[in-house]
């Protein structure tokens, strides 16, 4: 007996899910917000960290870049 889960209960159990079909009503995100909000969810690891660090080094470079320009 797993976690208190006996066989009966485990039956019982796919009876109900199957029963509901929760899997079948899922539609995923529908605005613009929910999109741009999920589309972060396979980025991990510090991935999106690191990209924001190295977006940032960047924008300095192009900052500094811009002042240069203009006092030629």
């Amino acid at each position: 007996m797993a976690k208190g889960w006996t066989p009966e209960r485990r039956a019982a159990y796919a009876q109900m899910m199957k029963a509901r079909q929760a899997w079948a009503h899922s539609t995923g995100p529908r605005t613009v917000e929910g999109k741009n909000r999920s589309s972060g969810n396979a980025v991990g690891r510090g991935c999106r960290q690191r990209l924001e660090t190295e977006l940032a080094g960047v924008e300095a470079v192009m900052r500094a870049w811009e002042v240069e320009r203009r006092a030629i």
